[in-house]
């Protein structure tokens, strides 16, 4: 697999760096923040938000609404009209954080990547580390006052579901690797939602995605490197990264894209599906 290994984020930008760079035209921000926990209770919605930025629900609005699974990726049609009543253009620069720190941001930033948009970053430490710094902020999200020409170019390498998922558990060239802890990954713990059963895909392998963030910061190229290097075979031709429901097994694509990996892709179903059906193997025996 392709691999190269950079000093600097090519991903990411600083608060610094968005704070010199709100008057750009050409600017997007877009608040990631999730809008529901596993069990279905409400998350309140940030009472700041940093100024001129806009809401994007990928959990309940962004998605396939028909889906029974929570935040499915939606068509590219239906992404191309959410993305130009946000006033985001072809060549739009777009920055999108969230109020953890860096948790669902790398969901909407794969999104994005999805329907082939090359400029888009994430906010390094998002709105907590925006508010420590003092820097600008609003009461109310920003409302684009014109559309804008988005155009959706599905990338179809990006994603996977549960069929290709069946075809590959035993293809030695694809290893899936599972962002959720240890814990529920070898069924020590329950998963927070409550119908699905304990485990995980056969074949797969575990690394948490906490392993890859300190204090709401991703860590750096050389300790992401380390962690993707002592996981990750030598022959591994694809990377799918799993999870619960498709959100943080995007902090891990965010990560290895960092490092230089080109080839990998995620599983939108994660084990909400996976978890939840009946025609699935589990395993419970540790990959790693």
């Amino acid at each position: 697999m392709v691999r190269q290994v950079t000093k600097t984020f090519r991903n990411i930008i600083s608060i610094d760096w968005l704070e010199g760079h709100l008057d750009d035209p050409n600017l997007i921000i877009l608040d990631a923040t999730m809008k529901k926990k596993p069990n279905g209770e409400t998350i309140p919605t940030p009472a700041k938000k940093i100024i001129k930025a806009q809401e994007f629900n990928f959990d309940t609005e962004i998605c396939d609404k028909q889906s029974k699974l929570p935040h499915m990726m939606c068509s590219a049609d239906a992404f191309e009209s959410y993305a130009k009543n946000l006033g985001i253009n072809h060549d739009s620069v777009v920055i999108i954080y969230d109020a953890m720190g860096i948790f669902s941001s790398p969901r909407a930033w794969w999104m994005f990547k999805l329907m082939g948009h090359k400029q888009v970053y994430i906010l390094d430490g998002g709105l907590p580390a925006w508010l420590k710094a003092n820097k600008e902020t609003s009461s109310n999200y920003f409302k684009a006052t014109s559309k804008g020409n988005f155009i959706s170019t599905f990338l179809s390498e990006l994603v996977v579901d549960s069929n290709q998922m069946m075809a590959i558990l035993n293809n030695p060239y694809y290893q899936i690797i599972d962002a959720r802890s240890y814990a529920r990954f070898t069924a020590q713990e329950d998963e927070p939602r409550k119908e699905l059963k304990r485990g995980h895909i056969p074949n797969s392998y575990c690394l948490p995605f906490a392993g890859l963030l300190e204090n709401g910061f991703i860590r750096d190229t050389e300790q992401l490197d380390t962690l993707f290097k002592n996981i990750v075979y030598s022959e591994t031709k694809q990377l799918v990264f799993s999870c619960g429901s498709g959100v943080t097994a995007c902090i891990l694509a965010l990560s290895a894209d960092e490092c230089g990996y080109d080839n990998y892709t995620i599983y939108d179903g994660s084990w909400s599906e996976w978890g939840a059906g009946e025609k699935f193997p589990i395993s419970t025996k540790n990959s790693n």
